[in-house]
């Protein structure tokens, strides 16, 4: 949609690296006619609470799909924070739900604990990777909140329904007259803006 117009405003949503979809040129001046929120997560933070958990591990055995572009993004961050914090990331890839469990497998031999992004095709299976974790005695961690009810140990993220409440304000500053490209893209964990 955005290379098909350059004048109607679109709103995204849940999209974790805008500037990497080249929706936007950057967060907080998006420009053109596009604006919305970003589910990135302070994956740094992610790896800190996993360590604090579990403060010897060295290696995090990450599930994820290659071909969503959200997951392989978070991955790359990882493995970007990890190295200050004395981790290094194992990619585990699982490009349908159905290779999750072998995904999951393929990493306890060389994990400390497993990790699972925001990735709807793992999400979707995420009770496999629990099992694996159950079976090789690794603990389970989720950027997904609703995943520590499904049998990992902690997770640190946030709600959707607040992010659509989030974008539904942008839509509705848009609707008064902004211009999308005015208006900050933001995370769940960017400061509130002033009315």
């Amino acid at each position: 949609m955005a290379a098909a117009t350059k004048t109607i405003p679109l709103v995204f949503s849940a999209v974790t690296d805008p500037v990497g979809a080249k929706l936007i040129s950057n967060m907080e001046r998006p420009g053109g006619n596009v604006t919305g929120t970003s589910d990135m997560l302070p994956l740094d933070e992610h790896l800190k609470l996993i360590k604090r958990l579990v403060p010897s591990a060295k290696t995090i055995g990450v599930v994820f799909n290659p071909g969503e572009a959200n997951s392989v993004s978070s991955v790359a961050s990882m493995k970007a924070a990890a190295p200050a914090l004395g981790l290094t990331i194992i990619e585990a890839p699982a490009t349908k739900s159905s290779d999750v469990l072998a995904a999951a497998r393929s990493a306890v031999d060389k994990a400390d604990a497993l990790y699972v992004p925001t990735d709807n095709t793992v999400v979707s299976a995420f009770e496999a990777v629990v099992k694996v974790g159950i079976d090789a005695k690794l603990p389970v961690f989720a950027a997904d909140t609703d995943s520590v009810t499904r049998g990992a140990i902690a997770a640190l993220g946030f709600n959707y329904y607040d992010v659509g409440r989030q974008t539904g304000r942008m839509v509705v500053k848009i609707l008064n007259g902004t211009n999308p490209g005015d208006i900050p893209a933001r995370t769940p964990w960017s400061p509130r803006p002033r009315r």
